[in-house]
C-alpha cells in the first residue's frame, strides 16, 4: 500500500513517567517512550488519516521525511495502525466487546493479562525473593487497631444457629432485599464478623495469615467496617472490625436512613435493613508480596470469597444478606475516613431480619 490510512491505537494509553510521556500499549503490554517530535506525529492521526497527511504539517522536504520516518517507527511499534491490518481488526473486536463498559475498563483487564511468554517464578525464586525482601522491607500487619474510647468484644456463642448441616446450610444462602421491622440481635452478629473476619493463624514475620476464607498469598487485604443502626445489644454507630483482638473499635455516629439509602444507590430496601458490613481493600498488603499488576484482580476475588462466607454465615444464623458494589465511593471515604490512594472502597453486605419468604435474584 503506498500510501496507508493510519490511526493512533485505540488500546493504548499515554502516561507520564520518569519525566517522560510512555505509550503502553495494552494489548502486548510494551511501553515506548514518546519524544516531542512523535506527539506531534501523534496528533495527526486522531482519525484515519492517509500517510501523505504528515506533509502538510511539515515546513520542508526535509521536515517531512523525518516526520514520515517517526511515523513509521510509531506504525511498526502499533502507536500507529494500518487499515484493515490484523492489529485493526484485533483492536476493532476488542472495541466493540467493551464498548458498553468503555475503554479504560478494557485497559484494566488487558493491563492485567498473563501473556503466552509469561515467565513464573518458581517456588524457591519466589522464597528467595520474600526473604531478600523481608531484610528490608517489613510487611504491613495484616491487622490494625483504630483510635477509639469505645471497644466491644465479638464472641460466639452455643445455640443460636439455625441451620447447621452443612448442605442445609448451602442451600439455603439468598440474596434477601425485603426485612422484617425487627432488630438484629448482636450476639448474632458478632458470630457472623468473629467468623468471618477473624485470624486464626498467623505467622508473625511475614504476616501471612489463615481465615475461614482463602485470599491471595495469605495477605488478606479487606478491611471490614459495620455500620450499625438496627441491632439490639449494640450502641448505634459506625464500627471498624479489629481482626486482631476481634473487637469492633467505635469511629462515629450512625448515619440517618436516608443517607445510608443514598449511600447504597439510592436502593430503598436497605432502610429497613438491621446494618451493613463494608469491605475495603488495604493496597500495601498484597504489594509487599506481588509486584504484578494482575494481583489488582486478586483483590476482587478475595471480597467475592469473603462475602460468600458472609453470606453462608447468615443462612447458618437465620439472618437475610445481599452483597451490593452500589456505593458512592467518595462518601463512604469520607465516612470511613480512608485515603482512596491506599484503601479501596469494594462492596458491602446489607443485613436485617428476614422475611417468611426470601426473595431470590435470578441469575445469581
Amino acid at each position: 500500500m503506498a500510501d496507508p490510512r493510519l490511526r493512533i491505537s485505540a488500546c493504548g494509553a499515554l502516561l507520564w513517567h520518569a519525566d517522560q510521556l510512555v505509550w503502553h500499549d495494552t494489548l502486548t503490554h510494551r511501553r515506548f517512550a514518546i519524544g516531542e517530535d512523535a506527539d506531534a506525529v501523534l496528533r495527526c492521526f486522531t482519525s484515519w488519516q492517509p500517510l501523505s497527511h504528515l506533509r502538510k504539517h511539515a515546513r520542508d522536504d526535509g521536515h517531512a521525511e523525518s516526520l514520515v520516518a517517526i511515523a513509521e517507527r510509531l506504525r511498526a511499534a502499533n502507536i500507529l495502525i494500518t487499515w484493515e491490518s490484523a492489529r485493526h481488526r484485533v483492536e476493532d473486536a476488542n472495541e466493540a466487546a467493551w464498548h458498553r463498559w468503555g475503554r479504560l475498563v478494557a485497559l484494566f483487564h488487558t493491563e492485567t493479562r498473563n501473556l503466552r511468554d509469561q515467565r513464573f517464578l518458581t517456588t524457591e525464586a519466589d522464597q528467595e525473593r520474600l526473604r531478600d525482601r523481608l531484610d528490608h522491607e517489613p510487611p504491613p500487619p495484616v491487622s490494625r487497631a483504630m483510635p477509639t474510647t469505645h471497644r466491644v468484644p465479638l464472641t460466639v456463642e452455643e445455640g443460636q444457629w439455625i441451620r447447621d448441616g452443612f448442605l442445609d446450610v448451602l442451600s439455603h444462602r439468598r440474596s434477601t432485599r425485603q426485612f422484617r421491622a425487627e432488630a438484629v440481635p448482636f450476639e448474632t452478629i458478632s458470630a457472623l464478623l468473629r467468623l468471618a473476619g477473624g485470624i486464626t493463624e498467623v505467622d508473625g514475620p511475614t504476616q501471612t495469615a489463615f481465615k475461614t476464607t482463602p485470599s491471595g498469598g495469605g495477605r488478606h487485604p479487606t478491611e471490614i467496617y459495620l455500620h450499625a443502626h438496627h441491632v439490639a445489644g449494640l450502641r448505634g454507630g459506625l464500627y471498624h472490625l479489629n481482626t486482631g483482638t476481634n473487637e469492633l473499635e467505635l469511629l462515629g455516629p450512625p448515619q440517618s436512613p436516608d443517607t445510608l439509602v443514598e449511600l447504597l444507590g439510592g436502593q430503598e430496601w436497605v432502610a429497613d435493613s438491621g446494618c451493613v458490613v463494608f469491605y475495603t481493600c488495604v493496597l500495601p498488603r498484597s504489594m509487599w508480596k506481588y509486584s504484578t499488576p494482575r494481583t489488582y484482580r486478586m483483590l476482587h476475588l478475595d471480597v467475592g470469597h469473603l462475602s460468600q462466607t458472609v453470606y453462608l454465615l447468615a443462612a447458618a444464623l437465620g439472618l437475610g444478606v445481599t452483597f451490593t458494589a452500589a456505593i458512592q465511593d467518595e462518601k463512604l471515604e469520607d465516612l470511613l475516613g480512608i485515603d482512596s490512594a491506599y484503601e479501596l472502597v469494594m462492596g458491602c453486605s446489607v443485613i436485617g431480619m428476614p422475611l417468611g419468604v426470601t426473595s431470590i435474584e435470578y441469575g445469581e
